[in-house]
């Protein structure tokens, strides 16, 4: 059963493909809580601590989500927000952890549908669920933001999953979110080389400041400059928080 915390049309403000047009398909429920990021939301008389995207990842938020019973139904949504079928924009899926609902019927249905139609799908996922590929899910773009020490999340790591992902997708990048003190401690560099030595395959790195908003960003920014040069990674900023703030669908 697919539920779907949010469907908007935006541009993508991470990664590699930054400035792109795209409707975000966001999942709701995740199989991570990653508490390390605090950022605390009520909800009812319960305080909820965990990721900025917390009302996707936490089931406690599950009675916002809709349910959708057909592809046709999720294609619908997906086009209403654009309402020009002909122009180009990415497909994003996102959370929550996407990769919970590969086999769902509904989700495979869809994405193929906007395959055929030439669009690019990229899946944002923290790469920890081992899950078996098909055709549909080998085309599409991995973004994997794998959670580092900073997360305080002890399932986070599974390099199994990350392998399987690296020997399948058309396309594998890892995005790690860092904050100053794990820059400057040499943690970040440290955990960063012991998750790359343990794979094998074609990919790009991407660090990206942890940050809600924009004097944050800033501070964190910077020691990441300084990590990327030393190691040859790419810097990846957060444009959607620099451009619409922390809110929800945009």
């Amino acid at each position: 059963m697919l539920k779907i915390s949010e469907i908007f049309y935006s541009i993508q403000g991470e990664g590699k493909y930054v400035g792109t047009p795209s409707v975000f398909v966001r999942v709701g429920g995740c199989n991570l809580s990653c508490q390390g990021f605090g950022i605390r939301v009520k909800k009812g008389d319960k305080e909820i601590v965990g990721c900025d995207s917390i009302y996707a990842a936490n089931a406690a938020f599950s009675d916002e989500w809709v349910v959708y019973k057909d592809k046709q139904s999720l294609i619908d949504a997906i086009l209403h927000c654009v309402q020009e079928e002909d122009i180009p924009f990415d497909i994003v899926l996102t959370g929550g952890e996407p990769s919970l609902y590969f086999r769902d019927e509904v989700l495979l249905g869809a994405c193929e549908y906007f395959l055929d139609h030439h669009h690019r799908i990229s899946v944002e996922s923290n790469g920890s669920v081992l899950f078996d590929f098909n055709p549909i899910l080998e085309a599409f773009s991995f973004t994997l933001s794998v959670k580092l020490s900073n997360a305080k999340e002890s399932r986070a790591i599974n390099i199994a999953a990350l392998q399987n992902i690296l020997d399948h997708a058309r396309e594998v990048n890892f995005k790690f979110v860092l904050d100053r003190a794990m820059c400057e401690s040499g943690e970040a560099q440290k955990e960063i080389n012991d998750i790359l030595s343990r794979l094998c395959g074609s990919y790009e790195v991407f660090l990206m400041p942890l940050g809600t908003e924009t004097k944050e960003l800033d501070e964190n920014l910077e020691a990441i400059l300084k990590l990327a040069m030393k190691q040859g990674f790419r810097v990846a900023d957060r444009l959607h928080i620099r451009l619409f703030g922390d809110r929800r669908g945009v």
